[in-house]
């Protein structure tokens, strides 16, 4: 089995479907300079792109109920093969209607013996009031995370546009000793609708970041956010 190094990257980027034509060439040109090890990408269609020098994992989300409908889901590109691949689906679903949002877990071997856990969130978003659907979806996760006995990596669009979101996501990562990456420059994607009025109706707080990466049995050395504007979220980095 091929490991995982001591050191290793890891980038987290929402694809917004691949809807901008230039996101492909981007990813591309992101995994050529950063080679990163690991890649979290939510939003993705199965057959985004697939690198030569990466394998990777599609876990299907939803699909748009009609035929031809564009499948979406989240997709963890990889140097190292996993040694675990597991879909979670929501129990709950977007509007009532829509296929469940879906996180992946996949695991890698370190060179220490251990196993690093990996986990590909896309939180739920539209729930205005209540926290109820994504608490069980964060609920579910930990208790994945929980039996897990090495370090583990969590990271993805958590959707947490206010605080009460952000809370639940704290309060949950915290039961299974997860701690944040804080030490990003300012300037990750936030839920900000551009607009006072929207922001006000639907809640939001635009200064919280919706991307975000937590941890355990690891050392952060590097967190940056790289220039790249063909989603509407922008891709982060974390060595």
């Amino acid at each position: 089995t091929s490991f995982l190094s001591a050191s290793f990257t890891v980038v987290n980027w929402n694809a917004q479907k691949g809807h901008n034509e230039q996101f492909v060439a981007d990813l591309k040109s992101l995994l050529e300079q950063e080679k990163p090890d690991i890649v979290f990408l939510q939003e993705a269609m199965a057959d985004l792109y697939q690198p030569e020098e990466m394998g990777g994992y599609f876990a299907e989300g939803w699909s748009y109920p009609w035929p031809g409908g564009e499948t979406v889901g989240v997709l963890t590109l990889s140097r190292v093969a996993p040694i675990r691949f597991q879909p979670v689906p929501t129990k709950y679903r977007e509007f009532g209607i829509t296929a469940p949002k879906v996180s992946l877990v996949t695991e890698y071997p370190l060179p220490t013996g251990k196993n690093l856990l990996a986990v590909n969130v896309h939180l739920l978003n539209f729930e205005r009031w209540s926290v109820q659907k994504i608490s069980h979806q964060l609920e579910e996760l930990k208790t994945i995370m929980a039996l897990h006995s090495g370090p583990i990596i969590m990271a993805g669009d958590f959707n947490t546009w206010n605080q009460k979101r952000l809370n639940l996501v704290k309060r949950i990562t915290a039961d299974v000793s997860l701690r944040e990456v804080t030490d990003f420059p300012a300037g990750r994607t936030t839920g900000d609708q551009d607009s006072a009025f929207l922001n006000e109706f639907l809640g939001v707080d635009k200064n919280l970041p919706l991307d975000r990466v937590f941890f355990s049995g690891l050392k952060p050395t590097d967190a940056r956010i790289l220039d790249y504007r063909s989603s509407d979220h922008t891709p982060i980095l974390v060595r």
